[in-house]
């Protein structure tokens, strides 16, 4: 292996290109052609946008690129990439290698950058309304510069540089120097980059009558990467990979909605995109054709409409255990949690999981029309598996829970001994039968004595009764509990 940055890189399976091979070669010392390949250049791009404001940017980009050493000039770059992630390659029959990779980029220093290339030279001063030459001496956090009245501090906001330098971009510019062993017609690069971000949003509609959930989900895709993008083949992956550090979420300046029939043929507008399985990851895609401009928000259709049955819960959960309780007699009003549990199905091919998002549910109201009911996040759900939404507290289900009577003995070097009586009267107003849960946290060694329902274990630290209530009734739960050691 020779001692240059030798480089070589598979992209087959994100560019459709194959593994790059060639012999080593030693980079030639003479100076090389110049290759530009800017944004026009591009025919085919594909975004994919991760978890965690992660994109990946694969692209081919036509040029004429002669044998031998050259100096590939790659301009029209997001703002935001990682360039110590970059990939390049071409055809395995065109044994490619790339020796160095320079960074010309314009970021934050820019402005300083500028100056110190100005030392040495004319430069003009913006004094209130006046215009004053001088020549720059040195650049620190502010200007050094000689003008007729002798050295002056100048802040850096007040010199006027008249011409930039050969070279000076704007955005970010990668020079790569390469051997290739014939001449190309085009390279093909892949590369990370912060600034995209998605996120997926539901909408339930539920239906009380019939007890069921449809539920559809729309994933929104925020630019906020500094670049536009064209014409590009959008995939949007769902899951956890490891990263060594989480960027914060982008947040997209400009928002444009547009939804699936809108975007510019992004998708059919007959349905969802389709779904892969990568390692521990779920692709949704392609959405061809997608153009979005920095800043943008852009709508599109994730998950066909799923029409899912119900399970409605309706929790009171005492707030304590009896070693707590107060005197006898001590009453608490409460009014439960409502939840309706539903499970994944798995959608049109039976093997989608849900992503992570946020769940809007809407309702028929009285007067028929649609209402806002609630929200909820979920979190990823795979196929087979349950997922609970939250739909705040009931109004026609009340309860109040009382302690008819408590014996507590102190015991030297022991807990105390406690004998404890209870008593839950669950109040249903609402025109419909409900089903409630009532929860009570109690001592793994501790058991019931007395009930007038049968209790269950859900886990070691509680009991629960569930209990169906008639519409418009009352219905009273006693139950009776003593310590055991």
């Amino acid at each position: 292996m020779s001692a240059a940055l030798r480089n070589r890189f598979a992209l087959a399976a994100l560019l459709g290109s194959a593994v790059f091979f060639g012999p080593d070669i030693e980079p030639a010392r003479a100076q090389s052609p110049s290759v530009d390949l800017s944004a026009d250049d591009r025919t085919s791009l594909q975004l994919t946008v991760y978890p965690g404001n992660l994109s990946l940017i694969a692209e081919k980009r036509d040029a004429a690129i002669p044998e031998g050493q050259s100096t590939l000039r790659i301009d029209g770059l997001p703002r935001t990439i990682m360039n110590d992630s970059f990939l390049l390659g071409t055809a395995k029959d065109a044994d490619l290698v790339w020796t160095s990779l320079r960074n010309r980029s314009n970021g934050s220093n820019a402005i300083d950058d500028l100056l110190r290339d100005q030392i040495g030279k004319s430069v003009t001063i913006r004094r209130d309304d006046d215009l004053i030459e001088g020549t720059l001496i040195a650049v620190t956090h502010v200007a050094l510069i000689e003008t007729d009245a002798g050295l002056e501090q100048i802040p850096l906001d007040q010199v006027i540089i008249s011409e930039l330098p050969d070279g000076f971009t704007t955005r970010p510019t990668l020079d790569a120097d390469i051997i290739s062993g014939t001449t190309l017609d085009h390279v093909s690069m892949a590369y990370l980059l912060d600034g995209i971000g998605w996120n997926t949003s539901y909408t339930a509609y539920y239906d009380r009558a019939e007890n069921s959930l449809k539920l559809t989900a729309i994933a929104r895709v925020m630019n906020g990467s500094g670049s536009d993008y064209e014409n590009a083949s959008l995939r949007l992956v769902a899951g956890d990979p490891n990263r060594v550090q989480q960027p914060p979420m982008v947040k997209a300046a400009r928002t444009e909605m547009m939804m699936s029939a809108m975007a510019d043929g992004a998708v059919p507008a007959a349905g969802a995109p389709d779904r892969a399985s990568f390692e521990n990851l779920h692709v949704y895609g392609p959405f061809d054709g997608l153009s979005m401009q920095d800043g943008d928000t852009v709508i599109l259709p994730l998950l066909d409409p799923q029409v899912l049955p119900v399970k409605r819960h309706a929790i009171f959960a005492a707030s304590s255990n009896v070693y707590n309780m107060g005197q006898n007699g001590s009453e608490t009003f409460m009014r439960p949690n409502l939840e309706i549990e539903i499970t994944n199905e798995g959608g049109k091919d039976t093997k989608s999981p849900w992503p992570d998002g946020i769940v809007r549910i809407y309702a028929k109201t009285p007067a028929g029309d649609t209402g806002y009911l609630s929200e909820d996040m979920i979190s990823l759900t795979p196929v087979g598996r349950d997922a609970t939404l939250r739909l705040g507290k009931a109004s026609d289900l009340t309860g109040t829970r009382n302690v008819t009577s408590l014996d507590r003995k102190a015991r030297p070097n022991l807990p105390d001994e406690v004998k404890a009586d209870l008593e839950w009267t669950i109040s249903n107003t609402s025109d419909r039968a409900e089903t409630v849960t009532i929860r009570e946290n109690l001592p793994t060694d501790w058991k019931v004595t007395a009930e007038s329902h049968k209790h269950e274990r859900p886990q070691p630290g509680q009991v629960s009764w569930e209990i169906d209530v008639p519409a418009n009734s009352d219905v009273t739960l006693t139950w009776s509990v003593a310590s055991t050691r």
